[in-house]
């Protein structure tokens, strides 16, 4: 018995199958997390650029931006990797005091997915030379959301997770 259980301990065959039971699941961890990473850049890149996009022609004047209905379509329209942006996206626009602001990073809200109300918290055009914030709450699904990068990003409570854009900019006059 004691021989057998030697030449047993003794035996190499299958030595690679432990190091790739071991090391498999630390590279799939690693390689989810990057493709997840690699997509939420991509999203809020394309969010920032369609911001950039249109807001320039809003604040240039263009006249059917001032309806955020259509300001939030413009948007939708320029992101292309945003999946079904109109409904998962909120915006926000108002004028800023000039004096004694202090921007608050992540105060908007988002959408509740719960609630069929329309996706605008606050939105005024301003007058003209005066300046205007622009935000924009997006909520964004993950792809693998139980792996990696999906399963520790602090998700909203109705699901998603956020992803926000904002800028300033000044109404030029008419």
């Amino acid at each position: 018995m004691i021989n057998m259980l030697r030449t047993f301990l003794r035996r190499d065959d299958g030595v690679a199958s432990v190091e790739f039971v071991l090391m498999f699941p630390l590279i799939m961890g690693i390689f989810l997390c990057s493709a997840e990473m690699g997509v939420i850049q991509m999203r809020q890149a394309m969010l920032e650029r369609a911001m950039d996009v249109v807001v320039r022609d809003l604040r240039l004047g263009k006249p059917e931006y001032r309806d955020p209905d259509n300001l939030k379509a413009a948007v939708c329209d320029e992101a292309l990797l945003l999946t079904d942006c109109e409904t998962n996206m909120k915006l926000e626009m108002g004028p800023v005091p000039t004096r004694g602001f202090t921007y608050r990073t992540g105060s908007a809200d988002c959408v509740n997915r719960e609630q069929t109300s329309k996706p605008v918290v606050n939105y005024t055009s301003g007058a003209n030379n005066e300046v205007m914030l622009i935000r924009f709450c997006y909520l964004h699904d993950p792809i693998f959301p139980a792996i990696g990068l999906g399963a520790i990003l602090p998700p909203v409570t109705n699901g998603g997770y956020k992803m926000m854009a904002s800028t300033f900019f000044v109404n030029e006059p008419t």
